[in-house]
């Protein structure tokens, strides 16, 4: 029998994560190039000081990272007071956990998406599903494979016939050397400790990547 996933697990300290979410009735709202760019921006600011980014793939109506939760150190602390939300607040008065404070960071990050969105489309009401989904991922190989599937997704959806032709896809950050979101390093010694030859293997595996059926409960989708 297979094993029930866990498409709400609670957020720790050093593990990865498949994280997905959709818009309210799969309507497109990454329409133009400076809605992926505000959500990026977003991320950056809400996201990024607490996990490691180490995939993500923005589609018309939904998006998928793969992420990394930083363990809680000095300087994560001092980070969330900076924040100065009501859940930072009640973190600092161990009134609430980290991993409730992170639940609470998308769902600002989806908010502040949403009140930008929303003004400048003269619309009201929520953009995104309220619950995400987010499924730990512990082994080497259901990582790869998420890695691979992310960066397939355009394909998957029959956007493009070619993965690493859609901008709004970490795949080809983590083959450059300008200044990126994703922890490109992190990602790529996964495939060989040096690190050209680590793009090679993560070239050659998105090459020979195929989705399988056995995966369909980590998609998400």
């Amino acid at each position: 029998m297979r094993k029930k996933v866990n498409y709400h697990a609670d957020f720790e300290e050093n593990l990865s994560y498949h994280i997905y979410n959709r818009s309210i009735n799969k309507e497109n709202i990454f329409e133009e190039v400076k809605d992926c760019e505000m959500f990026l921006r977003k991320l950056k600011k809400l996201i990024l000081p607490f996990f490691d980014i180490e995939a993500y793939c923005i589609m018309p109506n939904h998006f998928h990272f793969l992420a990394r939760v930083k363990p809680l150190t000095e300087e994560i602390l001092k980070k969330i007071k900076y924040m100065g939300t009501s859940a930072s607040i009640k973190f600092q008065n161990k009134e609430t956990t980290y991993k409730v404070f992170l639940i609470d960071q998308f769902k600002r990050l989806f908010q502040s998406f949403a009140t930008i969105y929303n003004q400048e489309r003269k619309r009201n009401g929520s953009v995104f599903q309220v619950k995400f989904k987010r499924i730990l991922i512990k082994d080497e190989f259901k990582w790869q494979h998420m890695l691979g599937y992310i960066h397939h997704n355009p394909i998957h959806h029959k956007f493009r016939k070619q993965f690493d032709d859609w901008k709004f896809s970490s795949y080809l950050a983590h083959l450059s050397n300008s200044p990126t979101l994703v922890a490109r390093e992190q990602v790529l010694v996964r495939f060989d400790d040096d690190l050209e030859k680590a793009k090679e293997e993560f070239m050659n595996f998105h090459q020979r990547f195929k989705i399988d059926k056995e995966m369909n409960d980590f998609y998400l989708e």
